[in-house]
């Protein structure tokens, strides 16, 4: 019998700065995106989001 998830334990709304770029030089090696930024008030980088990131892997 497979194990079920326990579900979410815990989930909070925060303020954070979402920035978007465009990046890539437009070659098949490196096509150009939309990078999604998520930042701190603090100029902190959070996470990123780069579609890209995952072919190139």
């Amino acid at each position: 019998m497979m194990p079920r998830s326990r579900g979410t334990d815990c989930a909070r709304v925060t303020t954070v700065i979402v920035t978007k770029s465009l990046r890539g030089s437009g070659t098949e090696e490196d096509p150009c995106r939309t990078v999604t930024q998520y930042w701190s008030f603090d100029g902190n980088l959070l996470a990123e989001n780069d579609p890209g990131a995952k072919e190139k892997e």
